[in-house]
Formats: C-alpha cells, sequence, structure tokens
C-alpha cells in the first residue's frame, strides 16, 4: 500500500515550520513557497493576467515574492497590499524584494481590471493562523474576488476557511484550487472545505518532514496528525476471488431493520450488503408479522420477523450484524436492540440511525454496547451525534474530528461522521477524512446503503479499519462515478449507487472525484 496522504492540523504545522525555518537560512520557507506558487502559475494559467491580494503577514509575504517571481518571468502582474500591523520578519523582506511598480493603491476595482476569465486573482490574504472574522477590507477584496468570472489561486488556505475544522466565514475566499504548504490541511477536506478549496495542490517546500510519522496509533488526535483516504489505501477491497468458494466464504449479514412504513430502509441496505460481496443475508423486519414475505427485486434477501432473526440469528450463522435502518425507537426496537447487544455473540455490528437514538437516550444499552466484543461501528449523520455526545448539532460540526474522535472514545467504537468530507475514527484514537464522495448522496436512503456495505465487507472477513475506511470510500466513490456518467449528482437515488459500488470492486477501477460547478 501507497503511504498514506497525511493531514496535519494547524499546531503540527506550525511545530514543523519553526523547526525548519531555524535550521534553514532566513526567508528560505517563503521563498520555496513563493517558486511553488510560480510554477502552478505558470502551468495551469500560462496567459492570464495576475492580480495578487497579500495580507499583513507571512501569507502576505508569500503574495509579495510570487509576484516578484512572475514579474522576473515576464508576466503581467498587479498587486494590492492589505494594511495592518507589525510584519514579520520574512514579510518585511519579501515586500523589499517586490518591484515597487507592481504595487496598486486603493482597493481592487472590477471596471480597472478584465471582467473575463483572462485575469487570475491569488488569494494571499491570510494563511493557516487566522483566528479571528475577516478585517472588513479583506471581506470587501474577498467579495470582489468571488464576484470575478476568472479563477483564484488561494495559497496555503482560502482565506476565512478554518485549516483545521472547514468552518468558513461569511466571506470566505471560494478559490478553484489552493495550492497548501508544507502538508495537506483537514479543513481542506471536510465541512466546507471541498466547496471552498477546490481542487488542492500540496508542496512540502522540500521539507518531507511528515514521512516518518506514522498515523494509526494511539493518541494522535492530541498530536493532530491524520490522513485523507484515497482508492489506492484500500487493497482488501479489490483483492480477487479464489475459485475454490462457496457462499459461506463470504460471511453472512444479518440486519434489524425496517419498522412498519420503513421496510424501504431495510432492503436497500440488504441490497447493499448482498451486492456488497456478502454470501448470504438475512432481514429481520421490525414487525411481528411481516407483511412483506420476499423482495421482489431483491428475492435473494432472506425476510423474516425480527423476533425470528433474533432467535435464530446463531443457528443461521450471522457473522456480522446491522441494525437501525428503519428501525423505529419504539419499545419494541429498544427490546430488539437489547436483545442483540446482550445475547448474540460478539460478532461485528454497525449500528445507524434509529439505533443510534436508541443508544443515546438509554445509558444501558451505551454500557452493553461499549462492554460489548468484536468490531463496532457507529455511523452517525451531524444530529445523531450530537444526541451520542449530548450536545448541539453545530458544536459537533464546529469540530468534527474531535466530535468523531471523542465518540469513538466513548463507545469504544469504530465512528464514521457523515457529511462533506466524511471523518472515519478509531477507538484509539486515529482518524482520517475520506476523500470520496459528492452532493448526490444526499438524498434518503444512502446511509442504509452505506451500513449494508460496512456490514458486508465486515462478514466477509476484512479488519475492520479496511472494511471501515475502504467501505466509506467505496460508498463515496460509487457516486462519484455515477456523476462522471451524468447520473446526477441531482437526483441520484441510493438504489443507483448500489450497483456502481458493485461494479467498483469487481474494476477495482478510480473514478473521477466531483468537483463540482466552478466559475
Amino acid at each position: 500500500m501507497n503511504a498514506p496522504h497525511r493531514l496535519l492540523r494547524t499546531a503540527v504545522v506550525r511545530a514543523i515550520e519553526t523547526s525548519a525555518a531555524a535550521a534553514l537560512p532566513p526567508q528560505e520557507l517563503m521563498r520555496r513557497a513563493a517558486q511553488a506558487a510560480a510554477r502552478r502559475v505558470m502551468a495551469r494559467w500560462p496567459a492570464q493576467r495576475v492580480a495578487i491580494l497579500c495580507g499583513p503577514g507571512n501569507n502576505g509575504g508569500d503574495g509579495a515574492m510570487l509576484a516578484a517571481c512572475l514579474h522576473r518571468l515576464g508576466r503581467a502582474v498587479e498587486v494590492w497590499r492589505l494594511a495592518g500591523g507589525r510584519e514579520p520578519a520574512d514579510a518585511a523582506q519579501a515586500w523589499r524584494e517586490c518591484p515597487p511598480q507592481l504595487l496598486r493603491t486603493g482597493d481592487p476595482d472590477t471596471g480597472a481590471l478584465p471582467a473575463d476569465r483572462s485575469l487570475l486573482i491569488v488569494d494571499a490574504l491570510f494563511g493557516i493562523g487566522l483566528a479571528r472574522p475577516l478585517p472588513p477590507q479583506a471581506a470587501q477584496w474577498a467579495d470582489w474576488a468571488n464576484a470575478h468570472p476568472g479563477d483564484v489561486l488561494a495559497l496555503d488556505v482560502p482565506s476565512g476557511l478554518d485549516a483545521d475544522t472547514g468552518a468558513a466565514q461569511p466571506h470566505a475566499i471560494v478559490a478553484a484550487e489552493t495550492l497548501t504548504f508544507i502538508a495537506d490541511k483537514p479543513g481542506l477536506h471536510t465541512l466546507a472545505g471541498p466547496d471552498h478549496a477546490g481542487m488542492v495542490h500540496v508542496d512540502d517546500l522540500g521539507l518531507g518532514h511528515t514521512d516518518a510519522i506514522g498515523f494509526d496509533a494511539p493518541g494522535l488526535v492530541t498530536s493532530g496528525l491524520g490522513a485523507l483516504t484515497g482508492p489506492r489505501d484500500h487493497p482488501a477491497l479489490f483483492a480477487p476471488r479464489r475459485q475454490d468458494t462457496h457462499k459461506g466464504s463470504f460471511g453472512t449479514v444479518g440486519i434489524l431493520a425496517g419498522a412498519p412504513g420503513m421496510t424501504g430502509a431495510a432492503l436497500l441496505a440488504g441490497r447493499a450488503a448482498l451486492r456488497g460481496g456478502a454470501g448470504k443475508v438475512l432481514v429481520g423486519l421490525a414487525e411481528r408479522e411481516p407483511a412483506l414475505p420476499c423482495d421482489p427485486l431483491q428475492p435473494e434477501l432472506m425476510l423474516r420477523s425480527a423476533d425470528s432473526l433474533l432467535d435464530h440469528g446463531e443457528q443461521l450463522g450471522v457473522t456480522a450484524w446491522i441494525a437501525g435502518c428503519g428501525l423505529g425507537d419504539s419499545p419494541h426496537a429498544e427490546a430488539w436492540l437489547t436483545h442483540l447487544l446482550r445475547t448474540m455473540p460478539a460478532v461485528p455490528l454497525v449500528l445507524d440511525a434509529d439505533a443510534l437514538t436508541l443508544i443515546a437516550r438509554s445509558a444501558g444499552l451505551a454500557s452493553q454496547l461499549a462492554a460489548r466484543g468484536g468490531a463496532r461501528v457507529l455511523t452517525p449523520h451531524p444530529r445523531e451525534a450530537s444526541r451520542l455526545l449530548g450536545a448541539d448539532t453545530a458544536a459537533v460540526q464546529a469540530d468534527r474530528i474531535a466530535a468523531a474522535c471523542e465518540i469513538a472514545r466513548r463507545f469504544r467504537a469504530w465512528a464514521v461522521l457523515k457529511g462533506a468530507g466524511s471523518v472515519v475514527a478509531s477507538p484509539e484514537g486515529g482518524w482520517t477524512i475520506n476523500g470520496s464522495g459528492n452532493p448526490g448522496l444526499a438524498t434518503a436512503g444512502t446511509g442504509d446503503v452505506l451500513a449494508g456495505l460496512l456490514g458486508a465487507l465486515l462478514a466477509q472477513g476484512l479488519d475492520a479499519a479496511s472494511a471501515v475506511r475502504g467501505g466509506v470510500w467505496l460508498h463515496g466513490a460509487a457516486a462519484d462515478a455515477l456523476a462522471a456518467r451524468g447520473v446526477g449528482p441531482i437526483g441520484m437515488t441510493a438504489a443507483e449507487v448500489i450497483d456502481a459500488a458493485r461494479a467498483l470492486r469487481n474494476g477495482g477501477g478510480i473514478p473521477k472525484p466531483y468537483r463540482g460547478k466552478q466559475k
């Protein structure tokens, strides 16, 4: 497997930056950043005029040195400099090197610059350290950049975007591309990050410090080190099957789901588990006497009542359980979940939707879950996560990594905090951000499909890390493959994701990532 694509939170980046600066000549890191940005501009925008918006700190110094580099290369460059406080020494030197004829006074004026794509705007206003609202003048410049029809290149992070959390201020820069320095940052890939960062490129400025750091060990939430998962991180998904196999070789999934009116959730999970490669799938509908004798579109699913499945699950050889998809939160649902946690063998377990609600409101169920053996996977969306943590949804979204890691720690389970840039946290404290997926997944039933895929991979014997991280990636990659074919993202359905995931797993294909509509 390739080395992981590491994500570093601000404190770790700052520590690396400080250490490197002490060992290198003055301004060397800033010079390398400017040269990296110049290479990117020359390769991606070889003919455009360039307008660089510079802030008062080191990010602005990067912009000033970039202007000097581009000027030496014969490019048409204009620079606007935001007034501010005392400049760091490196930034002050950068401004001494910037040709004064490139500087413009006042504010950028759309009437004085081309109102088409012949102008590239470079955002060098603020870097990773901005912990306050954008100053009014900076907000005005950002609004101008966002309204311009041409591309914006952000240096390090788009100004107004939190590099750790992906939270975006109201006037935050929306970039077509972001060139980030030293290491990639989690905020570029979760919450509002993908909408503001665009295509992300990383230049480590020749440091390579993160290569020697492992990322899947205890305590990493405090060290601020995680990873972005992509297609090459999940080889177990694409391992060929031996000829000498039978249905028992690939596990049996038991699904406890589907209260009256929610049968579709159970069937989606079941279909996803079956087409995700499980040998057998048993669906225990949350009814005393199921009204549906079989799934007419997937008759291979074996339907029965929840009571029947729980009474015979061990005898039927269930090797992974899924609970919660449309299960409901009735007393019967709570009794069934209690039965599952208390009496079923400690095989892998995926809890979704209503099962999470039940766990959140019952200390007894939460204790049984934490004490249960075997791999445990919780797949909350932000509101479900808020219930599990006893917090509000805004607090969860304010730091999705911390929220996912706290759920994993509290319940001794794998936690998948769903959303843009789903966060996967391990019971030991490691975290990753999923690099696949698009807005087509924002529709009913896709969470049931994810639960089914995770249960199928666990039933087939994949270790928990491969099953959870790989299943979350596969789910998003299936949506990306559909979008690449024009099936969505608008109007994409959960059922369509199932077959796309099956096709990817069999073909080992790598879909194009969804990037949305760029200006």
